[in-house]
């Protein structure tokens, strides 16, 4: 068995920065799957047509002492039915700090959009839908985090954020609530279990085994994982291109396993052809099919811009449609937002 490494702290310590850098890929992909995303995540239910463009906001804060608080990611909708901002921070620890962080998160970024003239001559601090998703399993957290408040005037009331388990999902779940883009994620159950043993006090034998045990575990996560990211595949559920950041991600998990405990593997070789057997063969035509797919999407902006030239100019509805090609619905829709 290989010595231990006296950099691993310094790794652990590092965690937090990868998977910020991981969330940005996964909160990064298509519309489609954004969107999907979002709907999933907050029970919306806003369509490709509803949604003019979305937005990344500031998650940087800075305080009255110049202490700067930083959050994980503030999302913009613009809409045909308005602007709506929304707010996820992503947990692997569970803490009593945690619903503080998000009331504070949460109140300067209602006073960041609290701009323009006070309606009736009250100013409105509106917070966004927040949401809490944690990574790995811990009993003592529940459906939501909930603070009480107590208002200047004596009352109090209830400030809650709603908290999404991602451990009681499993991958067919994700599939069903169309939370394609966190599918990655389900690999980092394992984590919790494998840093246990390492802290723990057995012998190397005994961990040794445990290991392997939490290793055959981890390929069955990874096999129904996949398998599920090669059935949308298959359906045209997910681009190609959303499939390789995805698969990117979920290796970037699979190397942080086998980097901090898979000193307990026999070797290196055997955790590296298990990745490589999980990754679909599609992926070896992917530059051509990603050209072939770019071009149709590329089209595709072409014919809804030439719409929306045409609807400016006064043209009917029934002669768009048959320059276009777009349908009689997506072309009301187009009129929808003008």
């Amino acid at each position: 068995m290989k010595a231990k490494n006296p950099d691993k702290k310094k790794q652990l310590k590092n965690e937090p920065l990868k998977l910020d850098q991981m969330m940005s890929v996964l909160f990064g992909l298509s519309k489609d799957l954004q969107l999907q995303l979002l709907n999933g995540l907050f029970g919306e239910s806003f369509t490709r047509a509803d949604v003019k463009s979305i937005h990344y906001g500031n998650a940087k804060f800075d305080s009255d002492e110049y202490n700067r608080i930083i959050g994980d990611l503030f999302m913009k909708l613009d809409t045909i039915r308005g602007v709506f901002h929304y707010h996820v921070e992503f947990q692997t620890l569970n803490n009593r700090s945690m619903v503080i962080r998000m009331f504070r998160y949460g109140f300067e970024k209602a006073l960041e959009l609290a701009e323009g003239k006070p309606k009736d001559g009250v100013q409105l601090v509106a917070f966004p839908k927040q949401l809490v998703i944690f990574l790995e399993q811990n009993k003592a957290i529940g459906d939501e985090l909930r603070l009480r408040l107590r208002l200047p005037d004596g009352t109090e009331t209830m400030y809650t954020v709603p908290v999404l388990k991602l451990w009681t999902l499993t991958p067919r779940d994700m599939q069903e609530r169309k939370l394609f883009a966190l599918l990655p994620l389900h690999v980092f159950r394992s984590r919790k279990r494998m840093r246990r043993i390492a802290l723990s006090q057995r012998t190397n034998d005994e961990k040794q085994r445990l290991f392997a045990q939490e290793f055959k575990r981890l390929k069955t996560i990874i096999e129904e994982t996949v398998e599920v990211l090669r059935e949308l595949r298959r359906k045209r559920q997910l681009r190609l291109e959303d499939l390789d950041k995805m698969l990117q991600v979920l290796q970037n998990v699979l190397n942080y396993l086998y980097r901090h405990y898979g000193e307990y593997k026999q070797t290196e070789k055997e955790v590296s052809e298990m990745i490589k057997t999980f990754i679909p063969e599609a992926l070896k035509r992917g530059r051509r099919e990603g050209r072939k797919e770019g071009r149709k999407e590329g089209e595709r902006v072409r014919q809804i811009k030439v719409a929306r030239n045409l609807l400016e100019l006064g043209v009917d509805k029934e002669t768009i449609v048959k320059a276009t090609e777009l349908s009689t619905e997506e072309i009301e829709s187009l009129a929808r937002q003008k």
